[in-house]
């Protein structure tokens, strides 16, 4: 990446004030001047290489794999926490160490002979551009990851790095903005971010929450109009960013947003359970799509994978992996959660993810062929999958969850293949085990029929960012209806309550899943509507955690009550502020009140 340097006439010079709408994605508030980030640094060629060069090409290419493992270890170890966001470069690590990454990137240096810089730049540019198709917005970000891994392996196999030097309290303006570049201006005292996409759970945001570094995102065709030594306020906490604000705009402003803390070093630490102040125990389990981040997950408390999204395996193997792939995975996945169980969540693709280009595609993918839908109409991979579960579950506590299920004959449909599948194996005198069966609770249909599906399950997870949008009728990637996408909309606390207290009637395990059990704001509503176990990304474990022993179960259910009485989602999500400002407030210091407002899309 390159800096603007250029310091023109319009940001040296004070102007008319002009505000630009973002989404917040890291809470507080930040005045000084843009410095702007443009492209990437490096430039390389293909180059074609002898047979005989191969294998000299090939080890080249391994110890720039070292290095760069070597460099993401450093810059982990050496962030101001260590927990967290140290995680973040972790998960880069187990990317790159991915055995399967580096025997592409091999393979292609043998087979095209070509140099190690385009074998890189051939391998990582198909894993983002499949990153990039995808409509999960959560995986959609998975695409600026790895352009940092290939960017490290660039720069261990000679590519030049420039480094990045700002003032102190500069506000970065970019199109995007890596986890490696906020980690290297973290150490700079950043003021603050502003980009033209980018995602809540996107990493670099991550990292910027818990640097303090007050960040926006969505601010379209952003670099056209931001300049070097504009000044500007970013105001992190309802998006707003001001060019050449007024003396008088940034004194209210920083009159009404109470800025936040980092945490303490010396807060207590937290046990191994997770308990309200009045002993009410509630079960932490960890989201992932790549297993082997679980252990960081574990020493954080988390205690069982509440969902593993096995689309990831599809990514990861660039199409539909076999059946001796998919069992390897799901018995290490099963390994790694052990007695606390792995909710194993079937492919959740959509018909534009597995046809060719010139076949016909989903117009509307939400609403089309996906989910257990695709499966039950294209069951040779499913079936394939089935009986990957069905052996890998062999001594393994595994859950198999059914995504996008509307009602019981869905349900039946499965359970009816799951049998077949399992027959036919021991035929074939193949062990298997006894997988739970469990479904996704995120369509108002499953909703309304929670009491028939629950006769015809072992187990349920609600998927609360779809529950969101397909209630609401909201597309949560659009950001033109984004005002409307509202997780605490009356009718979703209602559809919330009535699945949670019908899964416990029936003393059936329900998982809380998505953006709300990961949000230390609406966790505290969830338990007073009788959630038990939540399953999150680990980098919200302990923040929840925190809050989650800081609070009394008897006062959740009063919120609980108070929230339920109101009609509209601006009276809940006021009321539900109130009550927290009111009760909680030393708890939510470093998340920053208002929390509610994050755009839960991501």
């Amino acid at each position: 990446m390159t800096i603007d340097g250029r310091v023109s006439k319009f940001g040296s010079e004070k102007g008319s004030e002009t505000r630009l709408h973002a989404r917040p994605v890291s809470r507080g508030v930040a005045v000084g001047k843009v410095v702007t980030i443009h492209g990437d640094n490096k430039q390389f060629y293909r180059t074609p290489i002898r047979p005989e060069q191969v294998d000299r090409e090939i080890a080249r290419y391994r110890a720039a794999h070292t290095a760069a493992a070597r460099q993401l270890t450093n810059v982990g170890h050496t962030l101001e926490y260590s927990s967290n966001s140290a995680a973040i470069f972790d998960m880069h690590r187990a990317i790159l160490e991915d055995s399967s990454l580096s025997e592409k990137i091999e393979s292609v240096i043998a087979g095209e002979r070509i140099n190690a810089e385009w074998a890189v730049k051939l391998v990582t540019d198909e894993y983002i551009a499949r990153y990039q198709a995808l409509t999960d917005e959560h995986f959609r970000d998975r695409y600026i990851d790895v352009e940092d891994i290939a960017d490290q392996l660039q720069t261990a196999l000679g590519g030049k790095r420039h480094s990045i030097r700002i003032p102190r309290g500069s506000i970065i303006a970019a199109a995007e903005i890596r986890p490696s570049t906020i980690a290297e201006l973290g150490s700079q005292h950043l003021g603050g971010i502003i980009t033209e996409s980018g995602g809540w759970t996107s990493h670099s945001f991550i990292l910027a929450r818990e640097l303090d570094i007050p960040a926006v995102t969505g601010v379209q065709r952003l670099l056209r109009r931001v300049r070097t030594g504009d000044v500007v306020l970013l105001d992190g906490f309802d998006g707003t960013v001001f060019l050449n604000p007024d003396d008088s705009t940034v004194e209210a402003i920083k009159a009404t947003r109470r800025p936040g803390r980092r945490r303490s070093a010396d807060e207590p630490p937290l046990g191994d359970t997770t308990q309200t102040l009045d002993g009410r125990e509630i079960k932490i389990r960890a989201n992932f799509d790549i297993a082997a981040s679980f252990h960081h997950a574990k020493d954080l408390g988390a205690r069982g994978i509440g969902l593993f999204r096995s689309e990831y395996l599809f990514n990861r193997f660039k199409g539909f992996p076999g059946e001796a792939e998919q069992i390897k995975a799901y018995r290490e996945i099963g390994d790694y959660a052990g007695a606390d169980r792995a909710r194993i969540r079937t492919f959740d693709l959509s018909l534009s993810q597995i046809v060719e280009r010139s076949e016909r595609r989903d117009k509307n993918p939400a609403l089309g062929l996906r989910g257990v839908r695709l499966s039950l109409t294209h069951q040779k991979h499913f079936r394939t999958q089935i009986r990957a579960l069905l052996q890998a579950s062999v001594d393994r506590e595994i859950d198999v969850i059914i995504p996008m299920v509307s009602g019981v004959d869905e349900v039946r449909a499965v359970r009816s293949i799951v049998d077949e599948e399992s027959e036919s194996l021991i035929k074939r005198g193949t062990e298997i085990g006894s997988p739970r069966l469990g479904a996704m609770i995120e369509l108002p249909a499953s909703v309304f029929s929670i009491d028939q599906l629950l006769e015809e399950l072992d187990c349920i997870c609600i998927g609360t960012n779809d529950l969101v949008q397909y209630t609401l009728g909201v597309d949560r990637d659009n950001e033109s209806v984004a005002n409307w996408f509202r997780s605490l909309h009356p009718s979703v606390l209602e559809a919330l309550k009535r699945v949670i207290e019908a899964a416990a009637k029936k003393d059936i395990p329900a998982v809380v899943c998505g953006e709300m059990a990961g949000s230390p704001f609406y966790v505290p509503i969830l338990l007073g509507l009788g959630a038990t176990e939540l399953s999150m990304n680990v980098n919200s474990i302990t923040r929840v955690r925190r809050v989650i022993t800081g609070v009394a179960f008897e006062e959740t259910r009063e919120l609980r009550d108070r929230v339920l009485a109101c009609s509209t989602v601006e009276s809940v999500e006021s009321t539900a502020l109130q009550f927290v400002e009111e009760r909680w407030g030393h708890l939510f210091e470093t998340e920053l009140l208002g929390g509610f407002k994050a755009p839960v899309t991501t």
